[in-house]
């Protein structure tokens, strides 16, 4: 018979309970998903999957296909000590962990010329988890996060990306200075989102390759970023309002540069 867990103390449920803090899973090299659908997303990207903690009554068809892959260590716990452990308020009754994949900056800087988007301290999860999704959907070849970011394995971002997270490869906590060694002698151009900027999104040509940065949401892009940018790019505000949030920014601008190029084709 299957053991169940239902002590707090047990070593694997202490382990897990530690993966939910940020800095255990960047040094422990894992992260955690939650929900039915977040863990068949990575199941289908091949994310590897090193554990699964599920309740005695979970036995879908997701059940089955993890139970299949015998490296896929599965632990079953109690749903009372499932839903003290889960962030979600009502857990579906599944939890894994898994192992971070390792992206190079060769990952996103060889091969077709798709746009970048860079994320400079991006903090909200909700912003970053729109950032990412809208990134897959609009053809981006791959994300940059500079040092100072929200982390992307937060399962608020996680939830927010809808399962894009698993679909584009990302560099996290990048230095200011190694990210413009990157590009510095790549033939791309470099467009800031910036309320002061110089040209609204809509009026650039873009026909080259185009890096797209997005700034923190109080504070906007470094100044020392700014200064390296070939366009400053601002969205017209016609009403009382100071600005837009990131998600919304960088979607609109990512979506202006697609129509430009799918024009050029």
């Amino acid at each position: 018979m299957t053991e169940i867990i239902t002590s707090i103390k047990n070593p694997d449920i202490k382990y897990l309970r530690k993966l939910y803090r940020s800095h255990r899973r960047r040094r422990e090299e894992k992260f955690i998903l939650e929900g039915t659908r977040l863990i068949e997303q990575a199941l289908q990207a091949g994310a590897e999957i090193k554990q699964i903690f599920m309740t005695p009554d979970y036995d879908d068809s997701l059940c089955k296909k993890v139970q299949k892959d015998e490296g896929i260590k599965i632990t079953r716990v109690s749903r009372d000590l499932i839903e003290e452990v889960a962030d979600t308020v009502t857990p579906q009754g599944i939890i894994a962990v898994v192992d971070k994949p390792s992206w190079q900056p060769e990952d996103i800087f060889t091969g077709p010329k798709h746009p970048l988007l860079v994320l400079d301290r991006i903090q909200d999860p909700g912003n970053m988890g729109t950032l990412i999704r809208t990134a897959v959907a609009a053809g981006v070849g791959g994300l940059i996060a500079l040092k100072g970011w929200v982390d992307i394995y937060n399962l608020k971002v996680l939830r927010a990306t809808a399962g894009a997270v698993f679909s584009i490869p990302f560099l996290m906590r990048v230095e200011l200075n190694d990210f413009l060694n990157m590009y510095s002698s790549r033939d791309y151009d470099l467009y800031c989102a910036d309320l002061n900027g110089e040209q609204y999104y809509y009026e650039p040509d873009y026909d080259k390759p185009a890096i797209f940065v997005i700034g923190n949401e109080a504070r906007g892009i470094s100044e020392e970023l700014l200064q390296k940018a070939d366009y400053r790019i601002k969205i017209p505000l016609l009403g009382e309002i100071d600005s837009l949030n990131a998600g919304v920014s960088g979607s609109i601008i990512l979506y202006e540069y697609l129509r430009h190029r799918q024009k050029i084709k």
